[in-house]
């Protein structure tokens, strides 16, 4: 008798998301080196603090990602305890280098760090809802 072959659960949907979530970091990359271009033109400082910002907001993210996209659980609560626990870890990296940027960038202008940051936040919203169909169907 032929055995059936064990699938991962998830997998095909883990690499369809993987996928999404790739474009949408390299979206908020492009937007990230746009702004600082754009910031270019007024100061190099404001420059470098919109690049910093958006490094504040991409690696925390890019962490939360491969933590929950790159496990397998096998059970629901398994991968709700992933979300959680990569939850938590994107808030302390987040706290951890926001305080190490503070203390360790001189001159900083909080301006365009912050402007970055809010703004990649809100265009991750935006492309999060673009790229979920059954989302807009709710």
């Amino acid at each position: 008798m032929k055995q059936a072959k064990k699938s991962v659960p998830g997998t095909k949907f883990t690499k369809w998301t993987r996928a999404k979530v790739k474009i949408i970091f390299q979206i908020q990359m492009a937007v990230t080196l746009v702004i600082t271009l754009a910031t270019l033109l007024h100061s190099v400082v404001a420059a470098y603090s919109a690049l910093i910002g958006g490094i504040l907001y991409l690696l925390p993210n890019v962490f939360f990602a491969w933590r929950v996209l790159g496990r397998q659980s096998e059970t629901p609560r398994g991968i709700l305890a992933d979300m959680y626990i990569g939850e938590i870890w994107k808030m302390v990296i987040s706290i951890l280098c926001f305080a190490a940027v503070f203390i360790l960038v001189q001159p900083l202008s909080p301006f365009p760090l912050f402007l970055t940051f809010i703004l990649l936040q809100i265009l991750n919203w935006y492309l999060q809802m673009k790229v979920d169909d059954r989302f807009l169907k709710l």
